[in-house]
């Protein structure tokens, strides 16, 4: 049998069908209480409930001045990093910044009716906490593409909140030359439920933000979700997922290493096939045992571990029958695998409509190094409901009301009979007072 499982939809069990559908969701309930105690401990202790924990993780005392990244390591930062990865940094920095840009709404005014205007702000909020987690790799790219976004929107303070890069109290180079590239200007060593609640509630060090944003594992995202009455949160983001959708008219090789660019993240990680051959599903599954053969450690235990779980390759009987499950699936990512492409595409664009991003005949690895689009995604379904990281996110939009000439007669019946209705007469003696 094959590292990753190639199964016919309809002859699998409904629990393996459960199992697949709810990939990498757990019962969260088990860490609750422990990040209540971390985010009660930061609130009331501050800066020192935060060095507690960096010092078990660097495994020396931590000082509360080693929390904020100083003018000096982020000019180490710059001298540490190859040339190659820095040009590939500015690079993606360009695209995605570009993306953004075209991405933001405009303020606007419009007559609703005659002598009634109405209109829209857009407005950035003051301050955002970005967070870039670390551990079974760096991520530069992630940290350009939270902090971006808010950049574009025109937040004024930026801090951004990693964890130590090793047993080193720094950040990764890459990582914070990416953010510092971005926009960036504060840069915090501190990581998961801690980050949080210190964005959340501030201590001497770090100063409260307005919103917290960055993708994270489930003691970040049980900790955003605790906050949310204190501070604005961005999507659930969790272990990565990315799912093909293959016709079978493009190189079984091409899906199998697109399958596995998703799945290499971690072992919570998904990487899912979904076709309409069953042969060629069998072909795919094949390849990816050809590409396991190169993928170095720790990656090959990673997908070996998600193939146990949650990564497959799947053959259904018709292409629509295929789309509904990749919708029902609602993916974090789906690239379409096809010579037609866009024509698929096309033919089903009203019923394919739950995913984080979509990539046709492009792999999905385009996308997260720079196409534009922000690779911050909503995963675990959440894709129903959520779409991915934007400038909207550090964005808020008041309204404008005016009543001029005319529109104070048009306006007189329903603003008054309902302010009457709803037994409010401070109401309706106000609109009253100035028709007078």
């Amino acid at each position: 049998m094959t590292t990753v499982p190639a199964y016919k939809w309809d002859e699998i069990s409904t629990e393996m069908r459960q199992k697949i559908m709810r990939r990498s969701a757990t019962d969260v309930s088990k860490i609750e209480n422990d990040v209540a105690r971390i985010i009660e401990e930061v609130k009331e202790k501050g800066d020192a409930a935060i060095v507690e924990f960096l010092s078990t993780q660097v495994g020396r005392t931590v000082k509360p001045e080693e929390i904020k990244v100083k003018e000096a390591d982020i000019a180490a930062a710059y001298r540490a990093l190859d040339g190659k990865v820095l040009k590939a940094i500015k690079h993606l920095v360009r695209n995605v910044k570009k993306f953004h840009r075209i991405q933001m709404p405009k303020s606007w005014m419009a007559e609703i009716e005659e002598g009634v205007f109405a209109g829209q702000r857009v407005v950035p909020l003051d301050s955002a906490g970005v967070y870039v987690p670390s551990g079974k790799a760096s991520y530069p790219s992630v940290s350009a593409m939270v902090t971006i976004p808010a950049k574009v929107a025109g937040v004024v303070r930026i801090a951004l909140a990693s964890p130590p890069s090793g047993n080193d109290m720094k950040i990764d180079p890459a990582t914070l030359v990416a953010s510092h590239l971005s926009g960036g200007n504060e840069f915090f060593v501190m990581g998961g439920a801690h980050a949080v609640a210190a964005f959340a509630y501030g201590t001497k060090t770090v100063r409260p933000v307005d919103v917290v944003a960055g993708p994270g594992g489930p003691w970040l995202y049980v900790a955003k979700r605790m906050v949310r009455n204190v501070v604005r949160t961005d999507l659930p983001a969790g272990p990565s997922e990315g799912m093909t959708l293959a016709d079978g008219t493009v190189p079984a090789r091409h899906v199998a290493w697109n399958t596995l660019g998703e799945a290499e993240h971690g072992p919570d990680s998904a990487g899912v096939c979904v076709t309409t051959s069953f042969e060629y599903a069998q072909q795919v599954a094949e390849e990816i045992d050809k590409a396991l053969q190169a993928l170095p450690e720790p990656r090959l235990s990673y997908v070996k571990e998600n193939a146990k779980k949650y990564s497959c390759v799947l053959a259904f009987k018709t292409m629509e029958e295929a789309i509904d499950f990749v919708n029902s699936y609602a993916p974090e990512h789906v690239t379409i695998e096809s010579r037609e492409a866009r024509r698929l595409y096309k033919r089903y664009y009203g019923k394919l409509r739950h995913f984080g991003t979509l990539c046709l005949n492009t792999p999905i690895s385009a996308g997260n190094f720079g196409v534009g689009p922000n690779s911050t995604l909503p995963t675990g379904g959440y894709a129903r409901q959520y779409s991915g990281l934007s400038v909207d996110a550090f964005l808020k939009k008041p309204t404008i009301e005016e009543v001029r000439g005319k529109g104070w007669q048009k306006l007189r019946s329903m603003v008054i009979d309902l302010a009457q209705y709803e037994g409010f007469p401070a109401h309706a003696e106000a609109f009253k007072v100035r028709l007078r």
